[in-house]
């Protein structure tokens, strides 16, 4: 299982070499780091704590991811390698990706929270704020351009 070296994972994946306990683990990684990033969501488990910057983030969130998923299914039917399926990519890439937009968000939060605490200090840091939505775009978008990269490289 790759986790970390995409470009073996792609290769891989370009390959067909990745076995059948390589996807059970693939596929079970992708549904946990699904299920923790839907229940860390503040809608989930209460929604009337979330304040007008969360609503705006999480629509912002799901337009992201839905015009990147929506460019993966245009790479996935426009492929030239028809043997391969759209789903093994898709969790394959996830668990990769996922970690390096946390390790990304590190050092923009870092930035991002010396900011309003320097400069804009009536920025709430107990809620949601301009900022995290700024810094929580900017790694989904970074993301996202990742995940349609590696798409062309694996589907063409």
């Amino acid at each position: 299982m790759y986790i970390w070296n995409i470009n073996k994972l792609v290769m891989a994946l370009q390959e067909g070499t990745i076995t059948d306990q390589q996807r059970k683990r693939y596929r079970i990684t992708f549904w946990v780091l699904v299920a923790l990033t839907v229940f860390s969501l503040p809608g989930v488990y209460n929604p009337s704590s979330m304040n007008t910057y969360d609503v705006i983030d999480l629509i912002l969130t799901t337009i992201i991811n839905v015009i990147a998923l929506y460019l993966l299914i245009i790479i996935y039917k426009n492929r030239s390698r028809k043997d391969l399926d759209f789903f093994l990519p898709l969790f394959s890439l996830t668990i990769p990706l996922f970690l390096r937009s946390i390790l990304w968000s590190i050092p923009l939060f870092i930035i991002g929270y010396t900011y309003i605490e320097l400069f804009a200090p009536y920025h709430s840091l107990d809620e949601t704020n301009l900022i995290d939505i700024i810094m929580f775009a900017i790694v989904e978008i970074v993301m996202n351009i990742m995940f349609v990269n590696y798409f062309k490289k694996i589907y063409n």
